[in-house]
């Protein structure tokens, strides 16, 4: 184990939550590190449900490949902590990593502070000691309250969809969640807004008002207005734009890089080139995200008739994106691999899609708070009393042997939790770079 593992260890010890959702014991840490949170390059401000961390890398991709330098602070991380922070596009190096955490642990001299607060600081730190064009930063979780809330002006806020989710820390209706996550919004400031349903859209227009801020707000100031074969149109301010439809896959994918173009058009502080803008659209790359693993060690244990998807996602919405993309597997046998966190809902999550698979195989997660695949079936089997096709196994090497001994072909999802994404590309032999 490398020294800045050694340390995170530690600082995951400071506080009893993982989540205590404030501001006040960030602010003071801040204030013994000389108010780093002050220094930042312009900051990109992405909060909501779904589609955050996908818009962002649209974006870095874009603005890397018209020549800017991007730091971007985005969580949390599959394989290794490093993922989090970039600086000027690279990850964050180990020694460099460790440096800022000792620097950080040594200042907050063992304060009450949670894991996802001091880890932030420590980005703060690193973006406001090397200059860049840009910083991406997208909330850990909420708003209002999130560490990353704690800049005082941004450039730019998206707010991505909204939807159920995190209903523990949050609330437990769509008004309450959208109120957290609108507390990004900032005075006099650009805002940028997804698709959202019509209650979600109704109180952001009251909050733009309030702060006298300026809304760029999608079916209004721009949508899709045509998908092609290999490309789409995106509709701005009254005028037409076509660009290259990304490599991520899914339609959804359309819609999250038409909430990063807005952005950029909206924007304007940079001069991008049209040819540049769709060679990032292209070049974007986003892990976990009904991501094909084609080439891997896992592929080798299903072999070649089985086609092997990863999908991160865990609420409702993206149970919904994942509907899309299996009703269009017609007439193959479909295999779905389950592992969720506490505080997600099984049930909702697989309601839509449960009568599309020929089978379910329930994972535990590793070193995290996972519902247990036990649970989860006396959960399934109540609600949905019409399914029985339901295995669990110990981990992702255990499934596939079992899926590649009972089926001759077929499509596997591996879905639930950003976690068990994690785990798998790391048992698959994938590198984030």
């Amino acid at each position: 184990m490398n020294k800045s593992n050694n340390i995170l260890k530690r600082l995951e010890l400071l506080h009893p939550k993982k989540i205590d959702l404030s501001l006040d014991r960030l602010r003071k840490l801040l204030r013994k590190l000389d108010n780093p949170h002050l220094k930042l390059p312009p900051v990109i401000h992405v909060a909501g449900t779904n589609g955050k961390g996908s818009v962002i890398s649209y974006l870095r991709s874009i603005y890397e490949k018209n020549g800017l330098n991007v730091h971007t602070y985005t969580s949390p991380h599959l394989i290794k902590f490093n993922e989090r922070i970039r600086i000027n596009s690279s990850l964050i190096n180990n020694k460099y990593l460790s440096s800022l955490l000792e620097e950080c642990e040594d200042k907050n001299n063992g304060e009450s502070i949670t894991f996802f607060e001091i880890t932030t600081a420590a980005a703060f730190l690193a973006f406001s000691r090397i200059d860049s064009d840009l910083l991406l930063l997208e909330t850990g979780l909420g708003g209002k309250y999130d560490a990353t809330n704690i800049i005082k002006n941004s450039l730019c806020s998206i707010i991505t969809p909204i939807s159920m989710d995190h209903m523990n820390f949050l609330g437990t209706n769509l008004k309450k969640i959208a109120n957290e996550k609108i507390g990004i919004l900032k005075k006099q400031s650009l805002i940028i807004l997804s698709k959202q349903k019509e209650s979600v859209r109704k109180l952001i227009r009251n909050e733009v008002k309030k702060k006298k801020a300026i809304l760029f707000e999608e079916g209004i100031h721009w949508k899709i207005s045509k998908i092609i074969k290999n490309s789409f149109v995106l509709n701005f301010s009254g005028n037409d734009y076509e660009f290259e439809k990304p490599s991520l896959h899914g339609n959804h994918q359309i819609e999250n890089v038409s909430t990063a173009l807005a952005s950029i058009m909206a924007v304007k502080k940079f001069k991008l080139e049209m040819k540049k803008i769709n060679l990032g659209i292209k070049s974007a790359v986003w892990p976990g995200r009904m991501q094909n693993l084609n080439n891997g060690k896992l592929k080798k244990i299903v072999g070649e008739n089985f086609e092997l998807w990863l999908d991160g996602g865990h609420n409702a919405h993206a149970s919904e994106i994942l509907f899309t993309e299996i009703d269009k597997w017609k007439n193959s046998k479909i295999i779905l691999i389950l592992g969720m966190v506490s505080g997600k809902d099984p049930v909702k999550f697989l309601k839509k899609i449960v009568n599309k698979i020929s089978l379910l195989i329930l994972l535990p997660i590793d070193n995290h708070q996972y519902i247990h695949p036990y649970k989860i079936k006396e959960s399934l089997n109540k609600s949905l009393a019409g399914f029985k096709e339901i295995e669990t196994c110990v981990n992702i090497n255990e499934a596939l042997k079992l899926i590649s001994n009972r089926f001759i072909k077929g499509k596997v999802l591996i879905c639930g939790s950003l976690y068990l994404a994690g785990e798998v590309l790391k048992n698959d032999g994938f590198k984030i770079n």
